[in-house]
């Protein structure tokens, strides 16, 4: 458990937030893409997926932590 705005917060609570958001960031993100493709911005395109590859390696370091109470405690900055 982890105190969050004077709450305390379970360990699940903190994924189940954390995954709605990153699936919410996903939606927009292929949306602009889409957009881009419809206005034949491929340059557009490829630089965008550049910053979300950039963006999957350091949520990937978060996750290669050994600790999963240093995992939740740095999703709970992130959120």
């Amino acid at each position: 458990m982890i105190r969050k705005r004077g709450m305390v917060v379970s360990d699940v609570e903190v994924l189940v937030e954390y995954m709605r958001k990153r699936r919410h960031e996903l939606l927009n993100d292929l949306q602009v893409i889409l957009g881009y493709a419809q206005l034949g911005k491929l340059d557009k395109v490829v630089d965008y997926i550049h910053r979300m590859i950039d963006n999957l390696n350091e949520e990937r370091e978060i996750f290669n932590c050994e600790n999963p109470q240093e995992i939740i405690k740095t999703l709970l900055k992130k959120a």
